[in-house]
């Protein structure tokens, strides 16, 4: 009753239209100009040419402009590159916790087109020729708990605004595994071993995918469903999430 009933309410009094991010007055419930400037300046940012993530300081480009993190040097990936929407620090993170701990699932399209924005930025992807989107899948455990895959909804944002098919029954995580967060580089790919299996492998043959994640720390988990996923056929591989983790060298 009580939902119902607040229904109501917004229906004769509507809330007043706010900024998704910082809850500032918007209109129309757009992003608001403060928000929309940090972001602009995330974009002004060099990043990782091949993990998309952006420096956290005392990091500069080569003198041909190329700026590679630690990380991607030491590293031969699975997958082509990844990008991301900005930082995962300030009204982002807020803003990612809100959507995927508290439910806020309204919060999916403005997340998923500060996505496609950095999609977009990035001159690589407009010939890359991408056939599918597939969303990093959680376990059947977790998805009862939590009630929704945010990155599922997310995928299907994703691929509606740069109309690219999104599979959502293809790729499976077999095995729940303990968080991530708080573990070493070398704890996270322990942890996703084995985790992930295609049930459809001919739905992946040859053809080039976007994996959509909400997060990209240290590149574990993409890394372990390029992974799967190539071993079932696909061909290249690129990522997509909402926020990265900085690095330091």
């Amino acid at each position: 009753m009580s939902s119902i009933w607040n229904d109501f309410l917004n229906l004769i009094f509507p809330p007043r239209p706010e900024c998704p991010f910082c809850g500032r007055t918007s209109s129309r419930g757009a992003v608001c100009g403060p928000c929309r400037d940090v972001l602009q300046g995330y974009r002004r940012e060099t990043c990782c040419e091949r993990c998309g993530r952006l420096p956290a300081g005392g990091v500069a480009p080569d003198v041909s402009g190329r700026l590679v993190c630690g990380d991607c040097r030491k590293r031969d990936w699975p997958f082509v590159l990844a990008r991301s929407g900005g930082p995962y620090e300030g009204f982002l993170r807020e803003a990612l916790h809100r959507f995927k701990y508290a439910g806020q699932r309204g919060l999916a399209p403005h997340l998923a087109s500060l996505m496609v924005e950095a999609f977009r930025a990035e001159p690589y992807f407009s010939g890359a020729g991408i056939d599918l989107v597939l969303p990093v899948p959680l376990s059947g455990e977790k998805l009862r708990q939590r009630g929704f895959n945010q990155a599922a909804l997310l995928a299907g944002e994703v691929g509606n605004l740069l109309q690219i098919p999104v599979d959502r029954r293809t790729l499976f995580k077999d095995i729940e595994t303990p968080s991530q967060a708080g573990l070493s580089r070398s704890d996270r790919e322990s942890n996703l071993a084995g985790a992930f299996s295609v049930r459809y492998p001919e739905r992946l043959y040859s053809r080039n995918v976007l994996i959509v994640d909400d997060v990209f720390t240290t590149g574990s988990t993409i890394s372990a469903v390029a992974a799967t996923i190539r071993q079932a056929g696909a061909d290249r591989v690129f990522g997509l999430s909402v926020a990265a983790v900085r690095f330091f060298k």
